[in-house]
């Protein structure tokens, strides 16, 4: 099997668009085979498919039909790279993601060096205070709940030294208790507003992703409720820095935009 491909860096989060036609059922297989170290190699896949709507720009499926942020970025500048744009130049593309109910704007622009972006996340279908029980403590945790992607927000000195392996194995103990596909163990520093995150896609990958989009955005759903307020802040993670807005209207998350870095790195065909 030929697989036609485009590899992007978002904030070090390494992302395969795939080009080729894969039936949905195939997906998961295909991806998890594309990011294997012996393959392409990356943290995960989308699929670029045609949109339903007529003023969608295209489609976006991931893996395991999850919302990316960092997907979404990285389509959208792959389609804006497409127009060949100067430093400077913006545009504003319109994308149907998996796990997002509307049309994503993604306001897109060049710079010297890559392309920064800017888009509307959709925004959790819940949030709260959930307790997840480990080596025989229950930690009572804040989560948020996406459309196929949850994230848990431990904060990063609850295991101290041993957080690294405390996080993995969370992962595996606590994947039976999450309906979603994919979901996240964020170690999340509040002083340094530094983040490190853990994401899981059930029976195919466990990444400490070096930056993670829809994670970045469930910290902007926490500290917003957190403190009662809008927000706007930058998360440092091991692989740079992304953005976070988050607005709140009558005391209700209203809206979540997050910015980020995207650099297309390789565009080639892959064989399975």
């Amino acid at each position: 099997m030929e697989i036609r491909f485009i590899k992007t860096n978002p904030t070090q989060n390494m992302t395969l668009l795939i080009q080729s036609f894969v039936p949905r059922w195939e997906q998961l297989e295909t991806a998890k085979r594309l990011i294997a170290y012996d393959s392409v190699y990356a943290e995960q896949a989308g699929y670029i498919e045609e949109p339903e709507s007529e003023e969608a720009d295209a489609r976006l499926q991931m893996m395991a039909g999850e919302f990316c942020g960092n997907a979404t970025l990285s389509l959208a500048a792959y389609l804006f790279a497409k127009e060949m744009p100067q430093p400077g130049e913006k545009a504003t593309l319109f994308l149907e993601v998996s796990g997002a109910p509307e049309l994503l704007a993604c306001q897109m622009e060049k710079t010297e060096t890559d392309f920064v972006g800017t888009i509307s996340m959709p925004l959790p279908l819940w949030t709260g205070i959930r307790e997840y029980p480990l080596q025989g403590t229950a930690y009572p945790l804040f989560t948020a709940a996406f459309d196929g992607i949850c994230h848990i927000i431990v904060p990063a000195a609850l295991w101290g030294a041993q957080a690294k392996a405390m996080a993995e194995q969370a992962a595996r103990e606590w994947a039976d208790r999450i309906d979603a596909e994919a979901f996240g163990i964020l170690l999340f520093d509040e002083e340094s507003l530094s983040l490190r995150p853990l994401v899981c896609v059930k029976d195919s990958s466990l990444v400490w992703e070096r930056g993670c989009g829809s994670g970045t955005a469930a910290v902007g759903a926490y500290l917003s409720e957190k403190e009662n307020t809008s927000l706007s802040l930058e998360i440092r993670q091991p692989g740079g820095t992304m953005g976070i807005s988050a607005k709140r209207t009558d005391g209700r998350l209203t809206a979540l935009e997050l910015t980020g870095h995207v650099s297309i790195v390789a565009e080639g065909t892959a064989y399975l």
